[in-house]
Parts: structure tokens; sequence; C-alpha cells
């Protein structure tokens, strides 16, 4: 039977089967098997899926074919700590995943904590299988390392029995194998061939680890052996027997070396041999024998000393990788022991969590649940001091209601305002605090009196929250500075949600309680006060008609009957898509029922809205349509709300006629103003002074400014009334862009912009108004050019649109049958927050950004960009990132479309 754990896994398979393939995936080879019915060998690849039920078996108990897999892993990483890290890492990532997905997807509290619980246990084992098979996994490969090192022994051992130096090679690689520390064996390396060679000076040369362009001779055996010991030679002088031996990678001799072009290490009149330590091609160090003798002597010693020096090598890389594994182990433990702390302190939380969440459930005595959960997490961040205090007098107080720490007198319960002190900041704001030192924090108020007022230490204050409501504050404190850190902040906000659940409990117990003496009186208005409800339903001024998951209309108001023109019987025999249907006609979609009650909440889980007019005789009537939601969110059908708006129309036609008047009698004066100003800046009445004429420039752009704003004004007045006339043409965009082009460019000039155009060969022509497609372009482009900062890019792009490339909101209103040109205008300027992307083209509404007050303007130019798009059978949409730049895309018909 599956637990809970398990149940709560195979229903979130689809968000967690990925995350978790990445933790247990990885390089493995695909399985072989033998297919029984014709003996050949099948290969499959492990899925995504196999993967999740190995996850879902060990949830529910069954850790065998789980552990398999990561034995199986662990054997298949290499030895390195990336190897575990990126493990890890991918472990604690699907685990973040898992806690995420929790707290999205589940909203008891006691539910998620015993999830959460029966999680961690699972996700310790996977922590401790996947290290212990690691661990086994670099035990085995060390165990390795030994035997082969052993076996080259015994083999060196076994192949040459002629002579006394095989028998001391052998000694020496055995002493060489017993040893994994680096100074040790180089030393070993030195001192042995200096006996058993005879020769009168042996040095091992390695390269410097912080100068890789000199060897430094690291250990010296013989005559003067404390003098040449450290002595450098640079990789740079090749005439040297030791470089020319570590780079050339080969035995170098010389009888009677030039002393002129060695180091100091050379010892006049001896004879030198130079043998490159090699690993795997690789040369790690040189060794140099020194011997007045002939050369021949020294050639004698050479298997001698290669072997050695093989050998030397071979435990070098064993020392080396020693160390390493030493290392990781070292690593590994740490990592271990960190998370097992993080673990532990993460199990305390939870178990305070617990004991707080049975306090609040146990029982509803406000005092007791505030003053046991107090107490369980002052223990548990060991605070010095803490409070409770809860909202009173209409939410404007705070009043301490539990103490910790202190005496429970009345010297150490206070009140004073929401907004003040720390804890009414918290209460303001809804937000906790974490303080190092209240005594540098200038919200802190220092109150005479009460031993709860310190003035130095370390404070943490969190709000206790209820569905948005702020029921009081909880806070803890510590006489020393810097005593809590960001993990004590997380436990106090996850033990301040069970305890704002207790006190709403204790409250609403407690009004429930005092409501239970009034529940008669209450009983036995109901009735009256549904009556009152009818009878108001009945009154109102706008029409209401309810309906059923089906349309069937349930109730309708005297209203409803009067705006559309029917007895109440009528509309309660209709079903509300007839009536939408009767009353819309083919505009009914507009109004879609069917899709509403599908789907009654949008994206962002609000309530659907849709709204539209219709004529009724010669009456105009709204209709608004929404979804009937109970609390819960259970659909229970639509609502229709239908209002007479005849007046409200003829209100607005005056206020279009009143502002089209008004912008009309204004342009004449303004007119009049300009046309005297530049006749004064011209000079026809007389010389100007530097002053006089700056104040005349100054009137003149104003007096542009506004004729442009009343042109503005205009222009939506005629769009709103639609009395715009078009004159539609075939136009050529290129035509249209050099003249919005030649307008602009003073501007692209002054603010240093770089402005592209692409229009490809062979473009389309555009059906459209000349005047009014200009006017388009340019506002555009002006917004671009004020909108960027000095010295940015600004680009316009112009191509044949194809249906399937649009977004997918503008699909369905274009018909792929149809020829579209497409224009982008894109800018490199301040870019739009998304949140405001949807009302920049509403009128007067520019948004925040850097450049908002040196761009000016009023807000009318977008505005009046996209009535004037849609009245060219046109769309516009836009694109944008705050702080990299805007696109504002523009799709206008071909003279084809149109016809």
């Amino acid at each position: 039977m599956r637990n809970e754990l398990t149940t709560w896994l195979s229903a979130h398979r689809l968000d967690l089967a990925t995350p978790w393939a990445d933790v247990i995936g990885g390089s493995l080879p695909p399985q072989h098997e033998e297919d029984t019915d014709t003996g050949t060998l099948l290969t499959t690849v492990v899925s995504v899926d196999h993967l999740y039920d190995l996850l879902l078996q060990a949830a529910d108990g069954d850790c065998q074919a789980l552990t398999t897999r990561l034995h199986t892993i662990s054997h298949s990483d290499d030895i390195l700590d990336q190897a575990l890290n990126d493990r890890l890492s991918r472990a604690f990532e699907f685990h973040r995943s898992f806690r995420t997905l929790l707290r999205r997807k589940l909203d008891d509290p006691a539910q998620m904590l015993a999830l959460i619980e029966e999680f961690e246990a699972l996700f310790e084992y996977l922590l401790t299988t996947l290290t212990d098979g690691w661990a086994a996994h670099n035990a085995e490969a060390l165990r390795e390392r030994e035997f082969i090192a052993e076996s080259l022994d015994l083999a060196s051992s076994a192949a040459d029995q002629r002579a006394l130096q095989l028998k001391a090679l052998n000694d020496i690689s055995q002493r060489l194998s017993a040893s994994l520390d680096r100074d040790q064996l180089l030393e070993l390396v030195a001192t042995n061939l200096h006996r058993l060679t005879d020769v009168v000076h042996v040095a091992v040369w390695m390269p410097d680890p912080d100068d890789p362009d000199q060897l430094v001779a690291e250990y010296v055996a013989g005559e003067h052996a404390e003098a040449s010991r450290g002595l450098r030679v640079s990789i740079q002088n090749t005439h040297d027997l030791v470089v020319r031996a570590f780079s050339a990678r080969r035995i170098q001799f010389e009888k009677t070396p030039d002393a002129a072009q060695h180091g100091d290490w050379y010892r006049e009149g001896c004879g030198v041999m130079a043998l490159p330590m090699m690993l795997h091609d690789h040369v790690v160090g040189v060794v140099t024998l020194q011997d007045p003798l002939s050369v021949e002597h020294l050639r004698f010693q050479q298997d001698l000393t290669q072997g050695v020096i093989s050998q030397a090598a071979i435990a070098l890389q064993n020392a080396q990788l020693y160390a390493k594994v030493r290392s990781l182990n070292v690593e590994l433990e740490q990592r271990v022991e960190e998370r097992t702390r993080q673990l532990q302190e993460e199990k305390d939380r939870l178990a305070t969590i617990n004991q707080i969440s049975i306090e609040v459930s146990s029982t509803l005595d406000l005092d007791s649940i505030l003053n046991t959960s107090l107490t369980l997490v002052a223990n548990m961040c060991q605070a010095e001091h803490a409070s409770i205090m809860l909202t009173e007098s209409d939410d404007s107080l705070l009043v301490t209601r539990a103490v910790y720490g202190v005496p429970a007198s009345p010297g150490n319960y206070i009140r004073f305002p929401i907004g003040s002190g720390v804890a009414g900041w918290v209460a303001q704001q809804r937000k906790g605090i974490l303080i190092d030192d209240i005594s540098t924090d200038e919200r802190w108020l220092s109150i005479p009196g009460g031993s709860l007022r310190k003035r130095h230490g370390s404070m943490i204050a969190v709000p206790l929250l209820m569905q948005g409501e702020v029921l009081g504050v909880i806070s803890i404190s510590h006489r020393t500075s810097g005593f809590f850190h960001e993990g004590h902040l997380r436990l106090v906000h996850a033990c301040a949600g069970p305890i704002a659940i207790g006190v709403n409990n204790a409250n609403l117990f407690q009004m429930i309680t005092s409501e239970a003496e009034r529940r008669y009186e209450l009983l036995d208005r109901q009735q009256t006060e549904a009556s009152q409800i009818e009878a108001i339903l009945q009154n109102l001024a706008d029409g209401v008609i309810v309906c059923d998951l089906y349309g069937s209309v349930l109730m309708a108001n005297e209203a409803a009957g009067t705006t559309l023109g029917r007895t109440i019987e009528d509309l309660l025999l209709w079903n509300l898509h007839d009536i939408i249907n009767r009353y819309l006609g083919s505009r009914s979609p507009e109004m879609p029922l069917t899709e509403l009650l599908a789907r009654p909440l949008d994206a962002l889980d609000q309530r659907r809205i849709f709204t539209s007019t219709a004529k009724v005789g010669m009456r105009m009537i709204s209709m608004t349509m929404g979804p009937v939601l109970k609390e819960d969110g259970q659909l229970l059908g639509a609502l229709l709300v239908v209002r007479d708006i005849t007046r409200e129309i003829e209100a607005d036609r005056l206020k279009t006629e009143f502002i089209g008047t008004m912008s009309h009698e204004l342009r004449t004066p303004m007119t009049a103003i300009k046309g005297f100003t530049q006749l004064l800046a011209m000079g026809g009445l007389g010389p100007l002074n530097d002053t006089q004429r700056e104040f005349v420039n100054t009137i003149h752009s104003n007096t542009e400014r506004m004729i442009a704003l009343i042109n503005d004004v205009l222009d939506i007045t005629k769009i709103e009334s639609g009395s715009v006339d078009l004159e539609w043409r075939s136009l050529h965009l290129v035509e249209v862009l050099s003249g919005v082009i030649s307008e602009v460019q003073p501007a692209v000039s002054a603010r240093e912009h770089e402005l592209t155009i692409s229009i490809p060969p062979g473009m389309p022509l555009v059906r459209a108004d000349a005047h009014r497609l200009h006017q388009i372009l340019f506002n555009l482009l002006s917004n671009a050019i004020k909108y960027t900062p000095k010295g940015g890019k600004i680009s316009v792009e112009a191509y044949e649109a194809r249906a399937d490339e649009l977004p997918d909101y503008l699909r369905s209103g274009v018909t792929a049958e149809k020829r579209y040109v497409q224009v982008n205008i894109r800018d490199t300027g301040v870019g739009i927050d998304r949140e405001e992307i949807g009302r920049i083209f509403d009128r007067f509404y520019r948004t925040e950004n850097p450049l908002k007050i040196e761009a000016g303007g009023t807000g009318l130019g977008l505005s009046l960009v996209k009535p004037l798009v849609e009245l060219l059978n046109g769309k516009i949409w836009v694109e944008s990132t705050v702080g990299q730049g805007s696109t504002f895309s523009l799709l206008l018909p071909t003279p084809s479309s149109e016809r």
C-alpha cells in the first residue's frame, strides 16, 4: 500500500522526473540483454521514467533497485572531486525542486511537514548511499594502484637474477613503494643511487612549482651535498646537460663537459650522466650522476639508475594520487559533516514548528498558545529575551501579550502605534527584519522602564500574518551583537505561520463563542434579511440575470426585463445563450458564455469579465458578463448585468464635440501667437537683444508644443467620433520612411544615435493613408529617439510577414491567405517594465524611467498611434526588456489583401 510521499511523487512525475534523472542518470552505458527467442543481444537505454520508478520504489520502502543504481553510477564516475560535487549539486537541486513544488502545490502545513519529513529521510539515504559508494570506489582505486606498484616490484626482481644490482634495485623499489611521501621518495632516490653506483655526486632535479622555467636540485647526495642543494638551472640554458635531458627526454652523456656552459652544480674533472625521470612520456624530473671515472663507468650504472628512476616516477605518481585521495576524503568528510549539521538544524527547526503546530491544534486558549510557542522559538534560537505583540484598537496599536526571559510584570507589557519602533515597522511593512546591533538602528525606540527595552545587542522581528492581515509581531533578542543569522530569521519566519494560525483560531473561537449567544436572533432575522435582499435585487437600477452551469436562467430582476424590453417570465424561460444571440446577433462571440463557464479564471487567476453593447429600440445598453464563484473557487454559474447607457453615450458625444470645438478655438489664438513670435524673432519689429531673443524662442517652442498637443487632441476626438477621413492609396514604404527620417534626423544627430534602415528589394506596397502612416511612424521613431540614451542604436526593419511567425495572440485576427508587411522599430533604450506594457497606449500615461523628465511629452503619442493603426486595418504590439530596449512592431495589409 503506497504511503503519502509515494502518492505525491507519482502525482508530480512530470515536474520532478527530469531533475531526478539528472541525479542518478549520467554517462552510464546502455544495458544489454539477450533476447530469449532469437538469442540476439538487445540494447536498452535507461529511460527517465525508469529512473523515476526507482525513486517511487525507494519512497515505498523498497530501496534495493535504487541502491544498485547508486553504486553503479559511483563506480562509473571519474575519481575526481568534481564528479562527486556534480552529483551532490544535482541531488541538492532536486531537493530544492521538490521543496519548491511542494510549497506551491500544497496548502496544508501539517501534510506538508509530514511529506518533508518522509522526503528528508529518503534524501538522507540517497546522500549516504551515494557518498559511501564513491568512497568505496576510491578505496578500490587506491588498492588497484598499490597492486600495480607491487606487481612492478615483483616483475623487476624476477626479470633479472644476475647480480647484486638487481637485488639492490628490488630493495629500493620496495622502499619506494612503502612510502607515499614525496620528499621522502626523492631523498631515497638520491641516497640509494649514491650508495649503489659509488659515484661522487648524485642530484635529483625537479621543476620549481612557483617558477616552471626553473629546475631545482631538491635532493643531493655525495660530496658538497649541502652546498649543491637548492641550486637552480634555467630551462632557457639549452647547453646545460640537465636542461637537455629534461627537454629532449633522452639520457645525456659527456665525459668532459664545458664548465662555462653549465651551472654551479657541475664539478670539474667529472663525467656527467643526466637521466630524465619519465612518466607516461612526460618528464617529471632529471637525475644527474657525476664521477671522475670514465664514461663507461657511468654507462655501466645506467640500467640500475634507469630502473630506480622509473620506480621513483611511479612512486611519485602514487604519492600524488594518495595525496589527492586524502584531500578528497578530507573534503568529503567536511561536506558530510556540514550537511549532517544542516540536516540536524533543519530537523530541529521542523521539530519546533511541529511542536508549535501541535500546541496550536490542541488548544484554543490564546495565552497558552502564545507562551508555549514563544518559549519553543526562544529556546531553539537560544534567545535571552522574546515577546509577542498583538494588534488591537482597530489594528492601530501593538500590545505585548507574552514575554520570555523576564518576569511577567506590568512594566514589561507595552503598547505603541503601528509604524513606531522596530516591531511597529515590521507590522507596517509586513516583512521580517534581522538587526545585528539595535544601537545603530534608527528604527529602535529607547523607552524608559521595562526590562525588555534593551539598548544594545541583536534582534529578530517577524510579523504574524494570516491571509494578508497582520495579527501581531514576534521578536527575539540577545545582548550579544551579531548573535543571530539568516538561519534564525528563517526559523522565526517558519514558526510565525503556525503561531498566526493559532492566534487566528483563538480569535475565531472567541468570536464564535460570543456570537453563539446571538445565534437565535440571527436565525430569526434570516428570513427578513432574505426578503430584503430580494427586494434590493428587484429594485436595482441595473438589470441582473443569473444562470447555472448550463446557461439556464435562474433569476432575473425587474430592471433586466425593463432594459431588454421583455417580461421576467420570458427571461426565465430563455437560456442565457439565447439572450446573448438574440441581442448581439453576429457579435455573439464578444460574450462567449460557453468559454466563460469552461474557464472562469484567466492566467493570473482573476475572474474573466466580458463586455459588449447592444441596441434595443432607440436605446443603447451595456452588457457585462462574469462568473459566479464561491469563496473556495467553485463555479456556480454566470451573471449578466445589463444597463441602459443611452444618456452616457450622448454625454460622451457631447464631450467629444466640446473638446473638438475648444481645440479648434484654442488653435486660432495659438496660431496668431506663433506668427507674431516668428515675426519678433526675425526682427520684423526691431532688433532683439540676447535675453529678448531667448524669451521669444521659448515662447515659440512652447507654442509649437501647444499646437502639437491641440492637434493630437483633435485627432483623438476625430477618431472617437468616427469622423476621420482616410485617403486610401497604395504606398511605397520607402517613400513614407524617407519623409519621416528627414524630420527626425536632427534629433538623431543631436543625441548621437546610430540609425539603420533595412528594407529588402521587391517589398510589396502597403495600402494606407499616407498622412496617417507618416504620423504613426513619426511618433514611433520620436519615441525611440527620446527614450534611448545618447550614443544608442535605433533600427527600422521591414519585410513581408507570415501569419505563422506572428505571436499567438495576434494570429486570431490575421488571415493566412492574405499578405502583410511588418515594420519593426527597435531601440537600445531604457525599455518598458512588463507590467506597464499594457498601459503604454493609454492617454496621458507615461512609464517610470530614467529619461522621463528629459524626454518630456504628454503621453498622447502612443495613444494616438494605436487607433490610427487599427483604422488602417493593421496591428501593433510591443516587446521590451528593461535596460535593454524595446521593439514596436507594426503589421499593415498589402493592396491585394484588401480586395
